[in-house]
């Protein structure tokens, strides 16, 4: 006697991998995670579990960005009954502070670092022994040396005195060369980021500092990467696909990162990455420089067999805040792994596999990254940085001293946030209360086949004559409150202008009050308004801007393919928190010198080349380039001697004799 049996799709489809499972491990013995394998999963146990609080503020942080309740805080909220309106001024501050900070890191025509050459440049050998030599040349042309006397004159004492009477033009020369380099470099570095998608992943970065306890960003990330070229041919230009390095620049979620329990910053102890590969990514990257061909091969096996997505947390929440569609619940969708940079000691790197002739000391700790995917290690290699420096780089709008995570924008104003929508709440509740009378009624006087429910126009009122005298209806309408609820709001509003150092004032809005109505009261509150972005600014100056350009440059200094005329002894120096945040203002000052020297008194005083010198100022801080405009000092002293023939009529007359 046979047995039928029903299953649904999924069980069927259940079935067949675990058939195909089992094929898999008869015929592939199960691989045992290495030690290193091991150490690394224990470290993202680790991190994990000591994030779990971190992960709650972060969610939180992102409701109060949307202006949405928690869940169970809205479940309370209907529960009682009353409005659930929620008072994003928040996301508002939210998005005013990011607009503050795009216009700073990004003015028109300005890069946001600038490399100077060190106090004491020190160029490559050879250029400066040309330079001596130059400098030994023209001092034997000064003092007219025959030139068959010259071997003796190299030898003797007054070589030492000629170079010392043509230090000041050596060294000058050697600080103008190296000031060329240093711009030089600075250009490649600026192409290397627009290639890299700088501003897109800058710009995600600049979103996470105002919306979370801290944000991270990645770079240089080096990948080969097809680009198009045009190759000058006989027939013309052609187009041709080249494969050349990309230095890319990744912004990194703070949902996706894990620094190590005891870690206050970028610089000490290890972090752990959760990255996510397609399988056709993962599938490239064999035969890449690097990565473990035989761990990719393995992994991508059995992630098509029970797939690998033990690595994640229940996402649904986040993605759903995000904006984005919960994930499938397919396993084919994406791989999961992590990569953990920090620094692990010598013996295990070699019994893993790394060459000894790399690793010299098996007892020294080594920078390393490496990347797992389930049990198995795709990628296990040193910190190509000579300064051991990963590659990862924070800020934070709140700095917290002996704290990896900062104190984010929406934590600050937490406080006003709910109090304001506490009193949007009454506030509907009372309206909504006080729109209409309400009504109280005597059930003794109502006849039992009387609703009560719900009052209409031109309702008729019955009630029993012998029990009561009335109608037994009474309409009372409550207490408007809306004035006082108002107020407590509003008071509220400007004390998150107070506490968050964003007034509502520096972005547009006409609600400024006292000194705000004046222009000068304005600007003065302008000022001080901006000590606290300052502030924000500096954070990524420090953190970001500065460390991720000096890796840039040591890049570029490794890099064989970039000509010697761009590199040299530079330091990277941010332009931000100098510069940037005071540019409006000193523009605004040079305008109003300009209107008060406009007179005749001060343009004798200062004359036409004085005017000269201020609008050119002017103009180069308005990034207006002056040169086109504004003549030179011969072209202007040409004009004036025009101008004054012209006008003198006995240097005209003397002109036509």
């Amino acid at each position: 006697m046979s047995i039928l049996y029903k299953a649904t799709a999924t069980q069927l489809d259940q079935q067949d991998k675990e058939r195909e499972r089992q094929r898999f491990e008869n015929a592939n013995p199960p691989i045992h995670a290495s030690n290193l394998a091991n150490h690394v999963r224990q470290c993202w146990e680790v991190a994990k579990s000591a994030k779990l609080d971190v992960t709650t503020r972060l969610t939180d942080c992102l409701y109060r960005k949307k202006g949405e309740y928690p869940p169970e805080h809205l479940e309370k909220i209907r529960k009682a009954g009353v409005s659930d309106i929620y008072m994003k001024i928040t996301g508002n501050k939210i998005r005013s502070a990011k607009a503050w900070l795009s216009d700073l890191f990004s003015p028109t025509g300005e890069r946001p670092f600038t490399l100077k050459p060190t106090p004491i440049p020190e160029l490559p050998p050879n250029l400066k022994e040309s330079l001596v030599n130059t400098a030994i040349q023209s001092a034997i042309n000064d003092y007219g040396i025959p030139e068959q006397h010259i071997p003796e004159f190299l030898q003797s004492e007054d070589v030492g005195k000629l170079l010392d009477a043509h230090e000041d033009r050596l060294i000058q020369e050697l600080e103008e060369m190296a000031e060329n380099r240093a711009e030089k470099a600075s250009e490649y570095i600026e192409d290397m980021l627009i290639e890299g998608d700088w501003r897109t992943q800058f710009d995600m970065f600049l979103d996470d500092l105002v919306t979370f306890p801290s944000a991270i960003i990645k770079a240089p990330i080096l990948r080969y990467k097809k680009k198009l070229k045009w190759i000058e041919t006989p027939e013309g230009y052609k187009p041709q696909m080249v494969k050349q390095i990309v230095r890319e620049v990744k912004r990194v979620s703070p949902y996706d990162f894990y620094p190590s329990p005891n870690s206050t910053g970028i610089d000490n102890g290890w972090h752990i990455e959760h990255i996510r590969f397609t399988p056709s990514e993962l599938a490239n990257l064999r035969g890449v420089k690097g990565y473990n061909t035989l761990g990719i091969a393995n992994a991508l096996i059995q992630h098509r067999v029970s797939g690998l997505k033990e690595w994640a947390f229940n996402e649904g929440e986040r993605e759903r805040l995000e904006g984005r569609r919960k994930a499938l619940t397919s396993n084919n969708e994406t791989i999961d792994g992590i990569e953990f940079t920090g620094k692990l000691q010598g013996k295990m790197l070699i019994e893993h596999g790394l060459p000894e002739d790399v690793i010299d000391d098996p007892v020294e700790e080594y920078p390393v990254s490496v990347v797992l995917v389930g049990n198995h290690i795709i990628r296990a290699m040193l910190n190509p940085n000579p300064t051991g420096r990963p590659g990862y780089y924070k800020a934070s709008w709140d700095i917290v001293p002996g704290s990896f995570w900062g104190v984010a924008l929406p934590e600050i104003m937490s406080d006003t946030q709910d109090a304001c929508n506490i009193s949007a709440r009454s506030l509907m509740n009372n309206m909504s209360m006080a729109s209409g009378p309400q009504v109280s009624v005597d059930v003794a006087a109502r006849p039992a086949s009387e609703s009560i429910t719900k009052i209409v126009p031109w309702k008729v009122w019955r009630y029993d004559g012998n029990k009561s005298k009335n109608a037994g209806v009474d309409f009372f309408m409550p207490e408007m409150k809306a004035n006082e609820l108002m107020s407590v709001y509003e008071r509220f509003v400007r004390y998150a202008d107070e506490i968050t150092g964003l007034p509502s004032y520096a972005f547009g809005s006409d609600q400024g009050a006292g000194a705000a109505k004046t222009a000068s009261g304005l600007s003065m509150l302008m000022n001080a308004s901006s000590k606290t972005i300052k502030s924000v600014v500096r954070n990524v100056d420090i953190g970001v801007i500065e460390p991720l350009i000096e890796s840039m440059y040591i890049t570029l200094m490794l890099d064989p393919e970039v000509p010697e005329d761009a590199k040299g002894d530079v330091r990277c120096k941010a332009r931000g928190s100098d510069s940037l945040v005071h540019k409006e203002s000193l523009m605004m000052r040079q305008q109003e010198l300009l209107t008060i020297t406009n007179n005749p008194v001060d343009m004798q005083i200062i004359g036409m080349e004085g005017r000269r010198e201020q609008l050119k100022e002017v103009y180069k801080t308005g990034s207006i380039p002056s040169e086109r405009i504004i003549p030179s000092q011969e072209e202007l002293a040409q004009k004036l001697t025009q101008q004054a023939n012209l006008e003198d009529p006995a240097n005209n007359e003397q002109h036509r004799n």
